[in-house]
């Protein structure tokens, strides 16, 4: 555990209860909780009052940490800030609610879940679920569909006192990693400040489905269009409103980066618009931290570079997706089987980057499970077709495939490349 100079003053606050240390310590993290108090506020509460309710979270933290916990004062302080802003909203009854139909079918399906799992000792398929709780598997299939709509990027854990609105507290379902599912109140709080960017027809479908609680078949008849044209609508708004939240994190990173004196030029600073997601000159940047930081802590670091093949045929069959639209799609499957700690991004028009802290010798693990992940989501999509997109993945870690963030890149592009050829024929 990496000790930070906010760590030391905390050490120090609590041998000596010094309130000058505990101002000090309050300045060191007033960005921390103006950052919290903004990404949470989607309700147009007064910003002063939620900055107010971070500092009261922010202090209860400085007397409640125990350091001997092995947890860093800043991630506990996270937790706590965030409680007591929720409990502020809380308090005043503007907390938005899941629909009707969604809370009682996942509450089925979670405890569902909880007891295959706990009979099988693994986690169980949808198949296994939907017969157990005499559920049909599209509906199965729904509620972990509109979890994954709303899991946007938030807060890196849970807290204690977050209650999970949607019921599930397992980690994972027929998968080998973690994923998270649980929603957090501060992303359901963006949704709503959110939605007002999008287009009518994005709202409409959105507020039918997920606060009158329809379903597809039913917000479709409402509307009076096709329930694969809803599917659609469902699928690239929230991918809008996952970019909204990127580009709010990523500001927010930046911001905390310029208080440490360590801010990114301009082009580092950059997402790739069209796609929403970061882009290579971000990922090149912040590989090159890790590396940076690897030299000095000798932690290992790693990348992975996951190429997409027949874009054409894959953006007609989803609905004439744009190139940018499906790389986008093709990063949220890769996301769901990586770190929240590793970086994804745009590499170039076909490819995505995947910078791995802590990874080591365990990139292939990471960047092959990613790959497989990408060629399920297409199998599902395109079934046996032929011609169907393919993935490809190559991989290098420091300092053996390279010293630089460059030569780490090349080194993934190459194993690409011999991967991609033909085997030579026997003679």
């Amino acid at each position: 555990m990496r000790i930070t100079n906010t760590e030391e003053l905390v050490a120090e606050y609590l041998e000596s209860k010094n309130a000058a240390l505990r101002d000090a310590i309050v300045v060191q993290l007033n960005g921390l909780v103006e950052s919290l108090a903004r990404k949470m506020n989607g309700l147009n509460e007064p910003m002063e009052d939620l900055v107010q309710e971070g500092y009261i979270g922010l202090l209860k933290a400085l007397e409640a940490y125990d350091p001997t916990k092995g947890v860093l004062f800043t991630t506990y302080a996270t937790h706590l800030i965030v409680g007591q802003i929720r409990h502020y909203f809380r308090d005043k009854g503007k907390i938005i609610k899941e629909p009707a139909w969604l809370q009682e079918m996942s509450h089925k399906v979670n405890k569902t879940v909880q007891e295959l799992t706990q009979a099988n000792g693994q986690a169980p398929t949808v198949e296994q679920i939907a017969e157990r709780a005499e559920l049909p598997c599209h509906t199965v299939e729904e509620v972990f569909r509109t979890r994954d709509i709303f899991k946007v990027a938030s807060l890196d854990a849970p807290t204690d006192d977050d209650e999970s609105d949607l019921g599930f507290d397992l980690d994972k379902v027929n998968g080998d990693e973690d994923s998270t599912v649980s929603v957090s109140i501060e992303d359901r709080i963006f949704l709503q400040s959110a939605i007002h960017r999008l287009k009518d027809i994005e709202q409409r479908v959105l507020g039918l489905f997920f606060y009158e609680g329809l379903n597809q078949t039913e917000t479709a008849k409402r509307l009076g269009i096709s329930c694969n044209y809803v599917s659609h609508i469902l699928r690239n708004a929230t991918q809008k409103l996952r970019r909204m939240m990127m580009e709010e994190e990523l500001l927010d990173q930046q911001k905390r980066r310029q208080g440490r004196g360590a801010a990114l030029s301009a082009s580092e600073r950059s997402v790739d618009a069209p796609s929403g997601l970061y882009s290579k000159e971000y990922a090149t940047a912040r590989l090159d931290e890790e590396i940076q930081r690897s030299t000095r802590y000798g932690s290992p670091v790693a990348m992975a570079i996951l190429r997409l093949t027949n874009l054409e045929r894959a953006q007609f069959a989803m609905g004439g997706l744009t190139a940018s639209e499906l790389m986008a799609e093709a990063a949220n499957e890769a996301r769901s089987v990586v770190r929240r700690a590793d970086v994804l991004a745009r590499f170039d028009d076909t490819s995505l980057i995947i910078v791995l802290p802590h990874a080591g010798h365990h990139a292939q693990q990471v960047a092959e499970r990613a790959k497989e992940q990408i060629e399920e989501w297409l199998a599902n999509v395109f079934e046996a077709a032929p011609g169907r997109p393919t993935a490809s993945v190559g991989w290098a870690s420091f300092p053996f495939d390279g010293l630089t963030a460059n030569e780490l890149e090349l080194a993934a592009l190459d194993r690409i490349e011999g991967a991609d050829e033909p085997m030579p024929m026997a003679a």
